[in-house]
This record gives structure tokens, sequence and C-alpha cells, in this order.
């Protein structure tokens, strides 16, 4: 080889040696960039979205003693539904009386209803009259259909061989109508 292109074939090997890693480093991002730009090209993306509102349903049994005037009467410290006194007074033995009762839902949602008398504390017979709700359970639909309403009869019996020592005693009964909310 001459001398001339000894010189150029050394200045190029020194040349190449130094744009080696630029030109490797170049490849390097050009290879990353293009398989970066291909997985963001390749990903379609697409969504679909839904909104409902919800809301909680009412529950709501209210009571009457003559099917016209209704009443919240849920809190056993302070009845709002009082039968009149005049209904079970004067008993004598071997002796029923009955009253009749209504219940309405006026919530949104069904009612399962469980109906139970008992005497309050303070009773003063020394044999008690015997209490009886019927029915005792039953189902009311929701307010405005048909079913809404439904009575119960509450009836207090005097036993037949009831003791004289209850002459003149008395005693309060309580009528509890539980309901619990139901889908239907």
């Amino acid at each position: 080889m001459t001398e001339i292109t000894t010189v150029r074939a050394e200045r190029r090997s020194s040349r190449d040696k130094k744009h080696r890693p630029i030109i490797a480093g170049v490849l390097a991002l050009l290879a990353v960039g293009g398989i970066g730009a291909a997985a963001t090209s390749a990903a379609w993306t697409d969504n679909v979205f839904y909104s409902a509102t919800a809301q909680a349903a009412t529950f709501d049994l209210q009571g009457s003693l003559d099917g016209t005037t209704w009443a919240q009467s849920d809190n056993s410290g302070s009845v709002q539904l009082v039968v009149p006194a005049t209904t079970f007074a004067n008993l004598l033995p071997g002796q029923s009386r009955t009253v009749t009762l209504q219940v309405k839902n006026v919530g949104t949602v069904g009612a399962a209803l469980t109906a139970s008398a008992a005497w309050a504390g303070g009773s003063t017979f020394t044999t008690a009259p015997t209490l009886t709700v019927t029915p005792a359970t039953g189902n009311l639909t929701a307010t405005g259909a048909a079913g809404a309403s439904t009575t119960i009869t509450l009836t207090v019996a005097a036993p037949a061989d009831w003791a004289p020592a209850n002459q003149g005693k008395t005693g309060t009964v309580v009528v509890t109508v539980a309901g619990t909310a139901t889908a239907a």
C-alpha cells in the first residue's frame, strides 16, 4: 500500500472508532423509539360510561282507630292511638270484647307484619284477662296499591272463673304491630 492510502486508512479507522459509539447510540434510540411508537399506535382504546341514580326506599306504617284519621304512633313511651276506655270497661267473668284497629303502609315497599298484645307494667289484676290479636301476621303492599291497609282485631277475654279479687282492678293493654320492609 502506499503511504497516502495508509494514512487515509488510519484516519478512517480512527474516525470510525470515534463515530461507532455515536452511531450505536443513535441506532439504539431509533430502535427504542420505533418499538414505543409501534406499541403506542397498536394499542386501541375505547370506553363506555353509565350513570344511574340510586334512592333508598321509604318504610312507614301508620295506625288508625276509625280508618279515617291516621297517626304515626311509633313511640311506645307516647302512644298516640288510644282505644277509648269504655271499650274494655266493666268486664265480667267469662266476657269477651273486641276492637278493630287499622294499619296502613305509606311507604314505597311492602311490609311483613307481626302483631302482638301484652299487659303493660303496673297492671293490678291478680289474673289478667287473655289477650288475642288476629291476624297475628300479614303483609301489606306499598302505599296506593290494593292491600296497603289492613285491620287487626284485639280481643280481651276474662276467664269464666275470674276470681272476685279482680273486681275494680285495671291494666293497660299495649298492642304492637311490628313491620319489616319487603321487596314485594
